[in-house]
């Protein structure tokens, strides 16, 4: 599927959000997970690693790489319903960086 106009300036938006919002409630490393943890083919790394983790090394980078023409954006998201689930084990309010993880599913699946 090919993005619609507007959608991968949306979808880099909301990238950037995230990364900020992260930043901002103490939920981003400044060392990464061993190479081998990244590596997993567990969906989401779930095996591997935290989900807040899996959102700081999987998933954005992967976000740029799509942004920079790189990859095609999915035809589809849909990470919020885990990112509840994870977030309600933090201790962080994570309210905002959920709600940005639902626009970015809406704003990918829908264009």
């Amino acid at each position: 599927m090919s993005a619609v106009p507007g959608q991968l300036l949306r979808v880099a938006e909301l990238v950037d959000a995230i990364e900020q919002e992260m930043r901002r409630i103490e939920l981003w490393a400044a060392d990464p997970p061993p190479v081998a943890a990244m590596a997993s083919r567990v969906p989401f790394c779930y095996d591997t690693l935290e989900f807040w983790q899996w959102l700081q090394w999987i998933l954005v980078p992967r976000m740029r790489l799509v942004l920079a023409g790189s990859d095609p954006l999915p035809a589809a998201s849909g990470i919020a319903p885990l990112a509840e689930v994870e977030f309600r084990r933090l201790s962080q309010d994570t309210q905002r960086l959920l709600a940005l993880i639902r626009e970015l599913d809406q704003a990918i699946t829908r264009g």
